[in-house]
């Protein structure tokens, strides 16, 4: 991930990505092998174990590539580059779903149950906590692609509200409805794995999306969706060095204290620094607004001039900034993982003024669900595909026209794959 990928980044994508149009009506269902038979499709790109008779080869390579530079928010990501797995998952997020079946996504997303055909398929998707727009947006991203499955009769979603041993039965419950195809973004690490398992055991495949579990075993998750997330701690020190110049002293915000995230990416970020920059300092905040603005509260009143803030998580930075700017100081340059309009919002009422920063982030890493559901069904086919799925995690500069004033600020930006229509409906129900 050079510099050239990070200096020409895609804000301009407001609208839809370039879709293919698919009629419902004139797909014709390939049956989807049982887990472990060979029905004679390939692994991930293109097996047609886990397609209907429309040719996911057929589609456009330009076409994909542009829902590809959407959803990292950068062309210099190329298809060609990426995870067989990953590439038919941007495939089929390439096509373009009937009225009728947005519709059914819709409604899809609002119950925790729905019939979506006669296929013999029933995916789960089991939220540990789905109380906040990423995360209704990545279910959203999961439903779509699942829709691209003629073989998919069923979708049941489940939310644990943070509470792990809700979550663990909820994963148990949907083995037991008959659930093959689960897809997570698993909060709980380690402690979901003997669910996770008790699940594979009932005939489950699960996979996980954005957050991984080191050495899970297969039998506990059959697949992981995930950045390298020491890769990425190295690019946040090249942004830092070769995009901002940044010399003197930085300062690091976490999540949650001791998370293993946050200590694989420190590490890795610390370790590829030169001579000239360090850290300064390292403050948690759970991940909270509250706690990122008195952790920001503390860097203003150190006295300390950092030269740069690096983050994991883009959504409280409207907080950071506020701290920096109710103290009468300019923020100094910030890098974060994913997206936030309310970051881009504060980041552009800046411009033109003596308070202005430059901010670097990623894509907001909501489709990764659409890869989840594509690795869980391609399992199903018996195509081969990887236990662990990395996606890349480009960091690219905020441009003037990132805010879109059309959405609320908790939304993740433009790198969501989810019709406009349809994401302008999901936010009039919230």
């Amino acid at each position: 991930m050079g510099n050239l990928m990070r200096r020409r980044g895609v804000t301009r994508g407001r609208g839809r990505p370039a879709l293919i149009a698919v009629t419902a009506l004139a797909l014709t269902l390939t049956a989807c092998g049982n887990r472990g038979e060979d029905d004679g499709g390939g692994g991930g790109g293109g097996g047609s174990g886990s397609e209907s008779s429309v040719d996911l080869d057929s589609i456009d390579d330009a076409d994909v590539q542009e829902t590809v530079s959407r959803a990292f928010l950068t062309d210099e990501v190329q298809l060609d580059d990426l995870d067989p797995t990953v590439q038919e998952a941007f495939r089929r997020a390439t096509i373009e779903l009937t009225p009728e079946q947005l519709d059914k996504a819709f409604e899809c997303w609002s119950e925790t149950s729905c019939e979506i055909g006669d296929g013999e398929v029933t995916v789960g998707i089991a939220e540990a906590f789905g109380q906040n727009q990423w995360r209704r947006i990545a279910k959203m991203e999961a439903i779509l692609q699942a829709l691209t499955y003629p073989n998919v009769g069923r979708i049941i979603s489940t939310d644990a509200q943070g509470d792990l041993a809700t979550f663990q039965s909820n994963v148990r419950s949907l083995a037991a409805q008959g659930a093959t195809a689960i897809v997570s973004y698993n909060d709980f690490g380690a402690a979901a794995l003997p669910a996770f398992q008790a699940a594979q055991q009932q005939g489950a495949f699960i996979s996980t999306y954005v957050g991984p579990v080191p050495d899970a075993p297969p039998t506990s998750l059959a697949s992981q969706v995930h950045g390298d997330v020491c890769a990425v701690g190295e690019e946040m020190a090249e942004v830092a060095q070769e995009d901002l110049g940044l010399t003197g002293q930085v300062a690091i915000l976490n999540g949650t204290p001791g998370n293993p995230q946050g200590a694989t990416w420190n590490k890795c970020f610390e370790d590829a620094l030169g001579p000239d920059l360090t850290v300064g300092t390292k403050l948690d905040t759970d991940w909270t607004l509250a706690g990122a603005f008195e952790a920001a509260s503390a860097l203003v009143s150190s006295g300390q001039e950092y030269s740069g803030i690096f983050y994991d998580y883009a959504d409280p930075i409207p907080q950071v900034i506020e701290a920096f700017n109710s103290a009468g100081v300019t923020p100094p340059p910030i890098v974060t993982w994913t997206a936030n309009n309310g970051m881009a919002k504060v980041w552009e009422e800046a411009l033109g003024t003596e308070r202005e920063f430059p901010i670097y982030f990623t894509n907001g890493l909501n489709w990764q669900s659409r890869v989840s559901i594509t690795s869980v069904m391609g399992l199903l086919a018996g195509d081969d595909v990887a236990a662990d799925i990395i996606v890349p995690q480009p960091f690219v500069q905020a441009e003037e026209g990132l805010y879109d004033p059309n959405r609320p600020d908790d939304y993740p930006g433009p790198s969501v794959l989810i019709p406009d229509d349809l994401l302008t409906r999901m936010l009039s129900a919230d």
